[in-house]
């Protein structure tokens, strides 16, 4: 394969492994497969053609099955497209099924869409060494390629108009973005990343150093492309340009059915009409001023004289045909669109922008009769000034002066038949290439001759890739400037600048407009922002981490909030700091609990931490975040100074008693249980919910205080605990005290005021007969239910008895903790202005007169004078210092 002009050049169509990446290193045939790598954009144009050689129309005559040859006859292009119909006949009955299916979802296509949320972290996951990264973004590009596939599928399928494929049609052209995206990544970062092994700058002497006077155009560029990174930069964006065209053109109805037939002459209704004018039988008026010769220039020449109107018809729908081919690469669909046509003229034209190349020049063979055909056009500089002034022919048609603009490098004339964002950066980056090679030919091939000199409109194009953008981001074009701020373009953009910081600055000022980022991100642009993010910093590119994690953190909330939790941990564990990733992980865990409370059990909960473990987080510190921010009670808890109140449990309360079971996952965190625990349980005895106060109490293990003196001497080999251990099991022990207290007290004032026997009822008959005599009958009765009921006293009393010495020395257990006091702590270690000790003053100052009143209700009740002057004496005692 000869080398081809960067104007119209692409990959090696022989190219197909996907995950195969070349060196960065040029064949002499300068194949762009070797730039391209994965995104293998393949193109028929990247053939060369001779001008006017027979292999040149026996290769495309042989190439087109729907083209039939003069004096042969190979299958004509109905039959072809009969064959067609009965191919996908064969398939109608599974499509229709298919579509049934599909056509049953709220929104066809999408759930099968999200499963791109799974595929990307496995695919992240499945390449972690260094090298690998390109394969790794060349997964993602499949990965979004298969999607477009069926949901593409899915809407050509479809109804026209089906009121179910809007979001269908919006979520095809969102992945398509995004798969060019990661193409553009493929190509540019991996030429990019070889090119830092080699002199990016170019040092003119060095690369020219080798030439002579047999050095041919084609050999020039080579060295031009293997030496300046910029311009083969520049190239592969146009490669892309060019393959992004090709996809969409392929899709439409157009790729699937050409306008021209099997034409064996062009302008056949002019040629008709003019035979028959030359016959006598042509009576028709209007083709009186028809052009009288048939050669390519007579339209031109005979500028009074026209072709026929439906000759002139074909021109355009042909002309048009050829640009769009063009427009995506593709050079020789487009000559064997003429040759279809009738018109090889057409397919020449299209040959003169070639480089010239003779292989015979530094032949070493001694066999002189032994010549190898020449390629490309040895006068290149007239036909490229020829083609300058055509396009300034105002009698041409729009598309044949954007077809000569494309090829000699006139970007005013080419900016026309231009309609969208890539369309414009298309055309300013060929004819910033055209300009850079035509500068570098004109300079150092040695001609034999005096070139032709092209305008000084042409050389004073000064294009350079931040101009370009500048021009696109002023344009006046409506559809341009609203799609140069898309999103997906931005970031095309910023990647064609080789700006990460940029970028990645970009992105993450798209995180803070408004107050919800959802409202202004969508899903897959957040999962294409982090997985870019995360390719930038793995090549060394990205500087910025707090930029980087807050877009995997954006990423990570996105993930939670459609329900993918356990996607979220290998997400989280990339963020380069671990308070970072406790904070991050700890907020998602917290958004499960609270999006649905019931649908979170404790299996869940240990899978979720265990996903944790698994990537290396840190389970511990996790949970317990989780705990706080699930038991937030607010900066203030409201106090009852009425200790006799009793306050309701709130919904919101059970939730975060339920929180603390993130706690009981691992015996390591049981420490972290009971603090966690005495703070609820502080603030639910503060607000008198002492209901509250038993169920997070009930949470805790029985065995809590063993295991964590156990844990301690077998980590430590000591028996003293830490002092803030040691002040959470005192803490635990005292609100254990004081709920055992109040229990008791509770369960002797209802047996003392609601369970006492009551006296027999005096018989009805004694009513009746007041002044007599009793029978000795009912006398037995009386006797009966008397002895009965002084049994039943009796055991009253009893249980009463023990009941009020359980319940006093329960109270007076409160009165008289040990070691300081009740709410206490044995040693000082916070200062006495945190909250906890002011919320364990507060304690003190409500429950201990509680308690000390609950006890005096007892002693008075149970007329136990002498007791009460003793509890008297040890509230005025100085050492327990209770009457303060």
């Amino acid at each position: 394969m000869e080398f081809q002009s960067p104007i119209i050049a692409g990959s090696d169509p022989t190219v197909t492994g996907r995950g195969n990446y070349p060196v960065r290193k040029i064949k002499p045939s300068l194949e762009r497969s070797s730039l391209m790598g994965a995104g293998n954009f393949d193109s028929p144009n990247r053939h060369s053609m001779s001008l006017f050689s027979e292999d040149l129309s026996h290769t495309i005559f042989d190439s087109d099955p729907t083209f039939t040859r003069i004096g042969f006859q190979k299958k004509a292009l109905d039959e072809t497209r009969t064959d067609y119909t009965v191919h996908n006949v064969s398939r109608k009955r599974k499509d229709e099924e298919l579509m049934s299916v599909l056509l049953e979802e709220e929104i066809p296509g999408v759930a099968d869409v999200l499963e791109l949320f799974e595929t990307f972290l496995k695919t992240f996951q499945s390449y972690g060494a260094e090298h690998q990264v390109f394969n790794q973004c060349a997964d993602y590009e499949s990965e979004c390629s298969g999607r477009v596939e069926s949901l593409h599928k899915l809407i050509q399928m479809a109804p026209q108009g089906h009121g179910k494929l809007a979001q269908a049609q919006e979520l095809e052209q969102e992945l398509r973005l995004e798969r060019d995206t990661w193409r553009l990544v493929i190509s540019l970062y991996q030429d990019r990343l070889n090119s830092e092994f080699q002199d990016n700058e170019m040092d003119t002497e060095e690369i020219w150093s080798g030439l002579d006077d047999a050095t041919s155009e084609d050999d020039l560029v080579k060295q031009l492309y293997e030496k300046n990174a910029a311009i083969r930069q520049a190239q592969l964006v146009v490669d892309w340009l060019e393959k992004r065209a090709a996809d969409v053109y392929q899709g439409s109805h157009y790729s699937q059915m050409e306008h021209f037939g099997n034409a064996v002459a062009g302008w056949e209704n002019t040629l008709y009409a003019l035979k028959s004018k030359k016959q006598g039988t042509n009576t028709d008026v209007s083709d009186e001023n028809l052009i009288t010769q048939m050669d390519p220039d007579a339209p031109n020449r005979e500028k009074k004289k026209r072709l026929h109107p439906l000759d002139k018809e074909d021109d355009m729908r042909l002309l048009g045909s050829m640009f769009a081919r063009l427009r995506c690469g593709q050079l020789v669909e487009a000559q064997q669109l003429c040759f279809r046509a009738g018109q090889p003229f057409r397919a020449a034209m299209l040959e003169g922008w070639k480089l010239y190349h003779d292989p015979n020049m530094k032949s070493k063979s001694s066999d002189a009769e032994v010549k190898e055909p020449a390629s490309g056009n040895p006068y290149r500089d007239i036909w490229k000034m020829t083609a300058w002034k055509e396009c300034e022919n105002s009698q041409l048609l729009e598309e044949e002066r954007s077809i000569f603009a494309l090829l000699c490098g006139n970007l005013k004339a080419l900016l026309p038949s231009c309609r969208t964002w890539d369309d414009y950066l298309w055309a300013h980056l060929r004819a910033m290439i055209d300009q850079t090679v035509e500068k570098e030919l004109r300079r150092c091939v040695n001609y034999k001759r005096q070139l032709e000199l092209l305008p000084d409109e042409y050389w004073n194009q000064q294009l350079t890739v931040d101009s370009i953008f500048g021009t696109l981001a002023a344009s006046s074009d409506k559809v341009v400037a609203s799609e140069n701020r898309d999103q997906y373009r931005v970031i095309q953009k910023y990647l064609i600048m080789d700006d990460v910081d940029g970028l990645l600055e970009e992105m993450s000022s798209w995180l803070n407009k408004g107050d919800n980022w959802a409202v202004h991100l969508r899903p897959h642009m957040l999962r294409l922002m982090a997985h870019l993010a995360l390719f930038f910093r793995r090549i060394g590119r990205g500087s910025c981490d707090d930029l980087i994690g807050s877009i995997l953190e954006a990423y990570v909330l996105q993930l939670v909030n459609l329900g993918r939790t356990d996607l979220a941990a290998v997400y989280v564990a990339q963020l380069p700091l671990p308070e970072d990733q406790i904070r991050l992980y700890a907020q998602c865990l917290v958004m499960v609990e609270q999006q649905d409370p019931n649908a979170i059990d404790q299996v869940e909960r240990r899978r979720l931490l265990s996903l944790a473990h698994e990537v290396g987080l840190d389970v511990n510190a996790i949970a317990k975040q989780v705990v706080i921010s699930l038991c937030d009670q607010g900066d203030t808890i409201s106090h009852v100074n009425d200790a006799s109140l009793q306050v309701a449990t709130t919904p919101d309360d059970e939730r975060r008693i339920r929180s603390l079971s993130w706690l009981l996952m691992e015996h390591s965190m049981r420490n972290q249980l009971l603090i966690q625990a005495n703070t609820l349980m502080r603030g639910y005895l503060l607000c008198r919910q002492v209901e509250a106060v038993k169920l997070t109490f009930q949470l805790i293990p029985s065995d809590t205080v063993t295991l964590l003196n156990e844990q301690w001497e077998s980590r430590t080999g000591l028996t003293e605990l830490p002092l803030d251990t040691d002040a959470a099991i005192r803490e635990y022990l005292c609100i254990k005290t004081y709920l055992d207290a109040l229990d008791a007290f509770q369960e002797w004032f209802t047996r003392f005021h609601h369970s006492k026997p009551k006296k027999p009822s005096t018989p009805v008959s004694q009513a009746q007969r007041s002044n007599t005599q009793l029978s000795f009958t009912e006398n037995l009765v009386k006797e009966q239910h008397q002895k009965q009921h002084q049994a039943e006293i009796q055991r009253w009393q009893t249980a009463v008895e023990s009941l009020t010495q359980s319940a006093i020395e329960k109270l007076y257990n409160v009165l008289l903790f040990p070691d300081g006091g009740w709410m206490a702590d044995s040693t000082e270690f916070e200062d006495e202005h945190s909250p906890r000790q002011q919320q364990l003053q507060l304690l003190r100052k409500t429950c201990i007169p509680h308690a000390a009143l609950l006890l005096c209700n007892v002693l008075t009740s149970s007329q136990r004078y002498s007791q009460c002057l003793e509890l008297a004496d040890v509230m005025a005692n100085d050492q327990q210092a209770l009457y303060k």
